[in-house]
């Protein structure tokens, strides 16, 4: 392999020399390579190295911690190199640790490429951040964006479906880079395998910047999509959406917003602390209801909830999915029991599950199926809205 990589700033470190002799090739035998990990913390803290990889035989509780007692230079990036079925308590560990990527061994040409590209996006940033200038990272123009949140009281009611495809149709009718889409379902995101697209970075690696996180580094980790919608996805392990706290989603939200028209969030099926804090900073609530019993009882206990807290009504939005359903209920039946009435109502359609395993949005795929023409519908009623959540009607704030 002939100069596949660059070698310079670059250390492996490992306990077994197999694995470093074969990385190495990677780099046309021209890397520094030891088995002893303070040689590479040495050449760090000299910044003659600006990435290491760690290898296998630190990809282990008692190896994080053995990495943890070093002084590593906090300007290097690190990667772990980590067998396929690492444990997740390894994984929150590797990330509190300080590792910026995490790629399966043994290393491939590919993974090398992306981690080694991922550590100069992020060099650059901190060296375009290093001065103190007086304006603001962000963007220069500062946008006045919309929140977009799309619930549901029941999982399984098409949520997703109904976030991709309106975020999709409002990536189409707008601006490029101008709509962005938020995967808040932080254990079972789907947006990612909805509209496959292979995330290199997450929602997680936001996290991790913590207090110095702002919209620069956030573009970063935005994942394109071919509509022109950007893409924040959510986790790639369950295990990880404890790293991302409800205060700092709300922060990349307040930030996203800045830096976007429109940002479409999906969130998880559940009224908690997280759905809570996202919908206080909504524009407009896309509330999916499906055609069957648990999730209109469902949809009415969590609306009630809505209500006791001052939500205001008018920024909610009932969308009916498979209105055409056998259920043999009653849309004027639901709309008494919900006290809402249905804005919008998607029509079931063997084309729906076919786009989804296909990863083409139905408003892509089909434009002219009944589905797609139903989701223009509704994107239609978010671009005509202008009603904001924090109304005079807030008594209070919930966080």
């Amino acid at each position: 392999m002939s100069n596949r990589f660059a070698s310079e700033g670059v250390a492996i470190v490992d306990g077994d020399e197999g694995f470093l002799a074969e990385s190495k090739q990677l780099f046309d035998g021209d890397v520094f390579t030891t088995t002893f990990a303070q040689e590479a913390v040495d050449l760090a803290a000299r910044s003659e190295v600006e990435v290491i990889f760690w290898g296998p035989s630190f990809a282990t509780s008692a190896g994080l911690l053995s990495i943890e007692t070093y002084d590593v230079n906090p300007d290097v990036v690190m990667v772990l190199v980590a067998p396929v079925n690492i444990d997740n308590d390894v994984l929150r560990r590797a990330i509190r640790t300080g590792f910026r990527d995490i790629v399966e061994e043994p290393l491939q040409p590919d993974a090398v490429s992306s981690a080694l590209e991922q550590a100069s996006r992020l060099m650059q940033h901190r060296a375009s951040a290093a001065p103190a200038a007086p304006t603001t990272p962000e963007r220069v123009t500062r946008r006045d964006g919309k929140l977009i949140t799309v619930m549901a009281a029941k999982g399984g009611s098409g949520k997703t479906v109904v976030a991709t495809n309106v975020a999709t149709l409002l990536a189409r009718w707008s601006e490029p880079g101008t709509v962005a889409m938020v995967d808040a379902n932080l254990q079972f995101g789907d947006v990612a395998l909805v509209l496959q697209v292979d995330p290199k970075q997450t929602i997680v690696n936001a996290a991790k910047e913590g207090e110095g996180l702002d919209a620069g580094f956030l573009a970063t980790v935005l994942t394109d999509h071919p509509s022109g919608l950007k893409i924040m996805a959510a986790p790639l392990e369950p295990a990880f959406a404890d790293e991302v706290p409800t205060p700092t989603l709300t922060h990349i939200l307040d930030l996203m917003k800045g830096m976007f028209d429109y940002v479409v969030v999906d969130t998880a099926p559940a009224l908690d602390d997280r759905l809570l804090a996202v919908l206080e900073r909504s524009e407009q609530v896309l509330f999916v209801v499906d055609m069957d019993l648990p999730s209109i009882k469902n949809a009415k206990l969590a609306l009630e909830t809505l209500r006791i807290l001052n939500f205001p009504s008018n920024a909610i939005r009932i969308v009916l999915n498979r209105s055409n359903s056998k259920a043999r209920l009653d849309m004027g039946e639901i709309e008494r029991s919900l006290r809402f009435e249905i804005s919008g109502s998607i029509p079931s359609d063997g084309l729906l599950p076919a786009s989804i395993n296909e990863g083409v949005p139905i408003v892509d795929g089909h434009p002219k199926s009944k589905p797609a023409k139903a989701f223009e519908e509704i994107a239609k009623l978010v671009l005509s809205a202008d009603t904001p959540v924090a109304d005079s009607n807030r008594k209070r704030r919930w966080f």
